[in-house]
C-alpha cells in the first residue's frame, strides 16, 4: 500500500475518531436522560432495561448503519455488525476477564441468552450467505473479476430477511417480558416518580436525536475515505475502526459491572448486544436499503465477508459457548480471547 502523505491519512483518521466520539456521547447522553424521563413517567425497570438500556449500547451500530445505507455505502453494514459482534466477545469479554480475573456465569444464561445468541448467528448465516445456484459459484474456484460480478448479482439481504430478523428480537423480548417474570407494582407497571420531569434531560434528548445521526454520518464518511486511502474494502474498515469505536459502550458498561463484580450484568451485556446487533442492526437497514440512497437490496459486501468474518465470528461464539460450559471465564481464557482479536485484526489487513 502506497500511501503519498501521511497528512493525507491522519485527516480522516481525525474525522473517524471525532465522530465516534460525537455519536458516542451523544447516544449515552440520550439514553441516560431516556432512562431518566422513563423513571419519571413511571415506566416499569424492566421494560427501560429491555428497551433504553439495551438499545442504548448498540445504537451507535445501528444509526451508523441506516446513514451507511441513507449514503450508498450499504456494505459497511454487516462488517459493522459482525465486527462488533466479535469485539464484544473477544475484545470486551476478554479485557474484562483479565481485568476480573475470574467471571463466574450465572446457569440462567445459559438457558436464556446463549441459545437466543446461538439461533441469532445462525439466521444470520442463512441470510447473508448464497442460496441460489448462480450464488454457488462464490465457491467454486473464480476469479476476482468474476468474484465481484457474482457478488453484485446476488449477495444481498432482502427485505422479507430483513423483517425476520426483526421478527425474530420481538420474539427475543416477547419471551423475556412473558417467562422471565419482571416484577411489576399492582397496578401492573411502576409507580410514577413523584418528581416532575425536568427540563434538562429532555434537551439532552433533543441534543442527542441531532448528535447521533451527525456523529454517525460523519463516521460513515470517514470510513470510506479511510478505505480509500488504505487500499482495502469499506468491510474491512468497518469491521475494525468502526466495531472497535462503536463497541465502546459495551466496553464501559461491563468494566463497570466488572468493577462492582456484577458479573451477569457483564455478560448479559455483550451477550444482549450481540442479539440486538444480528436481530436489528442488520434488519432495519435490510428494509430501508430499497427506498433510500441507490434504493437497491442491503448488499453484503466482498467476499471476506463470506469466507473471513463470518467464519471468526462462528468460531468465536462457539469458542465463548464451549469455554463457558464450566459457568466461569478466567484470566487464561481472556487473555486467549484478546490475542485472537489480534490475530482477526490482523487478517483482516494481511498483515498475516
Amino acid at each position: 500500500m502506497m500511501i503519498e502523505s501521511f497528512g493525507a491519512v491522519l485527516l480522516p483518521l481525525a474525522m473517524l475518531a471525532g465522530a465516534l466520539a460525537i455519536l458516542l456521547y451523544s447516544a449515552d447522553r440520550l439514553v441516560g436522560a431516556s432512562e431518566e424521563v422513563g423513571v419519571a413517567l413511571g415506566v416499569p425497570p424492566f421494560l427501560i432495561g429491555v428497551t433504553i438500556l439495551a438499545v442504548g449500547t448498540s445504537l451507535p451500530e445501528l444509526v451508523t448503519g441506516i446513514f451507511a445505507v441513507f449514503e450508498g455505502s450499504g456494505e459497511i453494514v454487516v462488517g459493522t455488525t459482525i465486527g462488533s459482534n466479535i469485539a464484544n466477545i473477544l475484545l470486551i469479554l476478554g479485557f474484562t476477564a483479565v481485568y476480573a480475573k475470574e467471571i463466574s456465569i450465572d446457569w440462567d444464561l445459559l438457558h436464556g441468552d446463549l441459545p437466543v445468541l446461538f439461533g441469532s448467528l445462525m439466521l444470520m448465516g442463512f441470510v447473508i450467505y448464497p442460496v441460489s445456484e448462480a450464488d454457488l459459484d462464490l465457491f467454486r474456484g473464480f476469479d476476482a473479476q468474476g468474484a465481484d460480478a457474482t457478488m453484485g448479482a446476488r449477495a444481498h439481504i432482502s427485505v422479507l430477511e430483513g423483517v425476520v430478523l426483526i421478527g425474530g428480537y420481538l420474539l427475543y423480548i416477547y419471551y423475556y417480558m412473558n417467562f422471565e417474570n419482571p416484577v411489576l407494582d399492582n397496578s401492573g407497571g411502576a409507580a410514577a416518580d413523584s418528581r416532575r420531569i425536568g427540563v434538562k434531560p429532555l434537551l439532552w434528548i433533543v441534543a442527542g436525536l441531532i448528535g447521533v445521526p451527525i456523529g454517525a454520518n460523519f463516521t460513515v464518511n470517514a470510513a470510506v475515505q479511510l478505505a480509500e486511502l488504505f487500499a482495502v474494502s469499506k468491510e474491512v474498515v468497518a469491521a475494525s475502526m468502526i466495531s472497535i469505536g462503536t463497541s465502546l459502550p459495551e466496553l464501559v458498561v461491563s468494566y463497570n459491572a466488572a468493577k462492582r463484580k456484577n458479573y451477569a450484568m457483564a455478560l448479559g451485556n455483550v451477550t444482549g448486544s450481540n442479539i440486538f446487533n444480528t436481530f436489528v442492526v442488520l434488519g432495519v437497514p435490510a428494509i430501508l436499503a430499497p427506498s433510500v440512497g441507490k434504493k437497491v437490496p442491503l448488499p453484503v459486501g466482498d467476499e471476506s465477508i463470506l469466507f473471513l468474518q463470518m467464519p471468526n465470528n462462528v468460531a468465536t461464539v462457539l469458542v465463548f459457548l464451549v469455554i463457558i460450559l464450566d459457568k466461569k471465564l478466567t484470566r487464561t481464557e481472556g487473555l486467549i480471547f484478546l490475542a485472537a482479536y489480534v490475530v482477526f485484526i490482523a487478517k483482516l489487513y494481511s498483515l498475516i
